[in-house]
């Protein structure tokens, strides 16, 4: 989410001043966790801290600290259910409420969205914000067929950097693909793939047996944080006994790759694998 937020932040900063509000510090039951922002202007908000009365007192709070022309407030949220309290979830959420306005500023925030679209983790002074931006981790989607295509459709909804790659280069016209970073070519060509800062899932959803372990062998030289593969089990077996040399990498391979729903259309496996990506991201 930073990726797109300061992204966006960096633009609105040319014509007005806006608040960032990020959630610092929680406990207990929280609609979101610690790194979780937002954007409050004057008349629009973009992102989200959670919803609900949380949300709508974190705006009020940000509009008031435009209004006042501060450089920061500190907000605390109660949602323990109690007299006042934002809500019955539990827990509490700590935010720090950041007005960014001007030259300096907008240059700020330019270099931090510039850092994070080349895929590099920001550290900002904690007068601007005490917790790290993060760029969106890739996911390398490998095989283009009809389930690569529901899964890069899908994913466009959150936040990962998307990269597809098939030896079958004509595939990746697919308009499912479109504005996405393509990999063509021989197997060799992955390495291009991961050779990026950013954490890298990589999902392989190719349409054979020995497609499955050339790709394998090479993202093995350089591993990703997630590697799953869709297949049946005999399958799965199949490819990762031919690969003994690789066994100790091959021990974490999360396969056949995506919640278990009973998922049968392309489109219901990539709701499956995005459902487990989006878990494992939040470890």
């Amino acid at each position: 989410m930073d990726e797109r937020l300061y992204a966006q932040l960096a633009g609105r900063l040319a014509h007005e001043a806006v608040v960032v509000a990020t959630v610092v510090e929680t406990a207990g039951a929280t609609p979101r966790k610690r790194g979780a922002r937002m954007l409050v202007g004057a008349d629009t908000t973009a992102f989200s801290i959670g919803g609900g009365l949380a949300e709508a007192r974190t705006i009020a709070a940000a509009r008031a600290l435009l209004e006042r022309g501060d450089a920061t407030a500190a907000l605390a949220i109660d949602l323990g259910g109690g007299p006042g309290a934002a809500g019955v979830c539990g827990g509490r959420m700590q935010l720090l409420l950041r007005r960014w306005a001007g030259a300096d500023d907008r240059l700020q925030a330019s270099q931090a969205a510039a850092e994070l679209a080349a895929g590099r983790r920001v550290a900002l002074p904690e007068a601007y914000d005490s917790v790290p931006l993060l760029p969106d981790p890739r996911l390398l989607v490998i095989g283009a067929g009809h389930c690569g295509a529901a899964l890069c459709d899908a994913a466009r909804l959150l936040d990962f950097e998307l990269a597809v790659f098939d030896t079958r280069t004509e595939r990746l016209a697919d308009p499912a693909f479109a504005g996405l970073a393509t990999y063509g070519g021989d197997v060799p060509r992955l390495a291009a793939a991961l050779a990026t800062p950013r954490e890298v899932y990589a999902v392989l959803l190719n349409r054979d047996f020995a497609a499955d372990i050339a790709c394998l062998r090479e993202l093995c030289r350089r591993p990703p944080i997630f590697i799953g593969m869709m297949g049946s089990r005999r399958r799965i077996r199949q490819v990762v006994e031919a690969l003994p040399e690789q066994a100790a990498i091959l021990a974490g391979l999360r396969a056949p790759v995506g919640l278990d729903i009973a998922a049968e259309t392309p489109a219901e496996i990539a709701i499956s694998i995005l459902a487990q990506l989006v878990r494992e991201r939040s470890r």
